[in-house]
């Protein structure tokens, strides 16, 4: 007995660091390993290294949606949100959209007050919000280790987490501000999980965990999955038939059946959304046979980018698969991950059994939005942020298990360390490509070379950058017969196309890609009449200019610049009859171009002016005054010119 002590008194010893510390600083030397074992301080180095990696992106400006969320935010649209009977509107026929996500809408009117739309703020906002849910993934993951019989866990939820604030995937959730929905559902959601396992030593913290539980729904629906982690944790846990969970399920089922009565009342459903016509146009239903196939490559794709998150692409219209042999992969790599899981869960080997099931889990929302393309994407790297914390907890403890189980603890640290290394190397350079939608269509077109949006958006992108001809010959090759594409698609590359031709002046060809896009797409009508105003006004031909944005306006009532530029006509002729009808006119237009959009300086130039030949001066004071906020160094010109001439 005594000689068994004294080997395990040793070991102990061996464990704690060297043997032979220099003398005299014992005390020093244990008080320095203190400070590196405790759990705070290691939480606070998570946040350090998640917030280095990724700080770099601060420096990069709107891309792709940003543009129109960040927009949205400075327009005060997200304002209301912050006020509860300003979430549902109370007619059915108010139904504002298919996303239901007010938490992520109020973080981005937070963030335009506090940072005025500096795309800094919004992207620091991204870090912070990532650095912070890897430290609460840090203290899940030590709960988990205790509460499923698998010791403390420092070690593999410190390197658990060291590769989850790095790892390349989350690069498009964290420098994209539109991906923010994933940060914000994975935080909460984090938060709901911890609360709800210390709900079995006090039942009063369901009720914090139920309302985590209601904001991660409210932030984005990949929360769907997540009452499926909080029951497998009660099977995993052997916790799954204690009465008390009837309570517990009770105030979950109800928070998850309240959010779906609100969001059906104030947004179109899933359903709706399926049933549209729109859908159907562009994807179709899917059969039986081809939605069992997707849903097994799906799966498998996504396993493939945890495996190998080094290619990063940020546009993925289209995977490959399909065959017989994505098929077989597929099949056996659901069957080894059921048959890890089973077997896990019967030798007690909680933690594996658990990564698996929130990584399957969790990558639910995505197969579904694979099944029923909502959004632009099928694919996205952003759909990975929740899955890849149970990938990282699976990876960080299979490597220190081995390393034990070898014998050589510094086996595991050091694979981990390769692991991070090359995981930062990755993310600090994906982030590049998020620089600005120049850079970042043109790796998507190249990435993607087959996809019409990547084509499309580049076309553009090199015709905001004076590149006109390289921008008609992409807008050229997606109207060739050769390049695949859907109806809308080719719309809107002739409609690139006509834009590009207009910048050249060469009119009549623009005027042929415009006749074009229509016949492409009918719904294209309203952009049409307000490019051919367009082209006749700068032929000078006003009447028929006229005849056209008028068109425009009755048809997409919603364009700014159409009911601008028909108020500029008015004015124009106006002036030239010494009409006031045609004055009223000129003020009518304008004015509904400024209640699309209240920061369009020019219309408010145009306004008083109006104001000014009608002699209502103090009106035109007003307008002059609001436009001296315009960031156009020619609009405050003017505006000034008007305030000193009144």
């Amino acid at each position: 007995m005594s000689g068994k002590k004294g080997k395990k008194a040793k070991k102990d010893i061996s464990d704690t660091g060297p043997e032979h510390p220099p003398s005299g600083t014992l005390g020093e030397y244990g008080r320095i390993k203190t400070i590196f074992t405790h759990r705070a301080f290691a939480a606070l180095l998570l946040f350090i290294i998640s917030f280095a990696v990724f700080i770099p992106s601060i420096h990069n400006g709107l891309v792709w949606d940003d543009n129109s969320y960040v927009e949205k935010a400075a327009n005060n649209h997200y304002s209301s949100w912050t006020k509860f009977n300003k979430f549902i509107p109370k007619e059915k026929k108010g139904k504002r959209g298919k996303y239901f996500r007010p938490v992520y809408g109020a973080s981005l009117d937070i963030d335009n007050k506090i940072w005025n739309g500096s795309p800094r703020g919004f992207h620091l906002t991204n870090v912070v919000l990532h650095s912070v849910t890897t430290v609460l993934l840090y203290f899940l993951i030590l709960l988990l280790f205790r509460e499923l019989g698998r010791g403390r866990g420092d070690k593999e939820a410190f390197l658990s987490c060291m590769l989850f604030a790095v790892y390349p995937l989350h690069v498009e959730s964290v420098s994209f501000i539109a991906a923010r929905g994933d940060i914000l559902a994975a935080l909460f959601f984090l938060l709901c999980l911890i609360f709800y396992i210390y709900s079995y030593r006090n039942i009063l913290f369901i009720v914090l965990a139920g309302f985590f539980l209601y904001l991660s729904f409210l932030s984005k629906e990949v929360a769907f999955s997540f009452p499926i982690l909080v029951v497998g944790f009660d099977l995993i846990s052997r916790k799954l038939f204690k009465r008390v969970n009837i309570f517990k399920y009770l105030i979950l089922g109800s928070i998850l059946a309240f959010y779906i009565y609100m969001r059906s009342r104030g947004f179109v459903s899933f359903a709706d959304l399926l049933g549209k016509g729109d859908f159907q146009i562009i994807h179709g239903p899917a059969g039986l046979w081809e939605s069992v196939n997707i849903f097994l490559n799906t799966y498998l794709f996504y396993v493939k980018k945890f495996l190998y998150p080094y290619d990063l692409n940020h546009f993925i219209g289209t995977i490959t698969g399909g065959g017989a042999i994505h098929l077989i992969l597929s099949l056996l790599l659901i069957g080894a991950a059921s048959l890890a899981f089973v077997v896990s869960f019967r030798k007690k080997e909680n933690i594996t059994a658990f990564s698996i099931l929130w990584v399957f889990a969790t990558l639910g929302p995505a197969v579904m939005i694979a099944l029923y393309p909502l959004a632009i994407t099928r694919y996205a790297e952003r759909f990975t942020y929740v899955p890849s914390a149970g990938y990282c907890l699976l990876l960080g403890y299979l490597l220190i298990q081995a390393g034990i189980r070898s014998r050589l603890k510094w086996v595991g640290w050091a694979a981990g360390g390769v692991l991070f290394a090359s995981f930062v190397f990755v993310t600090v350079r994906g982030q590049e490509v998020w620089k600005d939608n120049f850079i970042f269509w043109e790796h998507a077109a190249r990435k993607s070379p087959g996809q019409m949006a990547p084509l499309l958006n580049y076309g553009d992108q090199l015709r905001n950058a004076g590149r006109t001809d390289e921008a008609i010959r992409q807008f050229q090759k997606a109207l060739s017969p050769e390049f695949s594409g859907d109806n809308r698609g080719k719309s809107l590359a002739a409609h690139g196309l006509g834009v590009s031709y207009i910048d050249k002046g060469d009119y009549n060809k623009a005027e042929k890609s415009f006749k074009a896009a229509l016949n492409y797409n009918p719904e294209y009508e309203g952009d049409f009449n307000y490019y051919m105003g367009y082209i006749f006004l700068a032929k000078n031909d006003l009447s028929n200019s006229r005849r056209y944005f008028e068109q425009s306006t009755q048809l997409n009532p919603g364009n700014p610049n159409a009911h601008y530029l028909l108020g500029g006509i008015y004015f124009y002729q106006a002036g030239r009859e010494n009409s006031a009808d045609k004055y009223r006119l000129a003020e009518k237009s304008l004015q509904k171009a400024l209640r699309i959009r209240p920061g369009f300086s020019k219309a408010r130039i145009y306004l008083a002016k109006v104001y000014l030949a009608l002699g209502e001066k103090d009106k035109a004071r007003e307008q002059a005054l609001e436009a001296l906020n315009s960031k156009d160094a020619n609009d405050v010109k003017e505006a000034r010119a008007i305030l000193s001439g009144n």
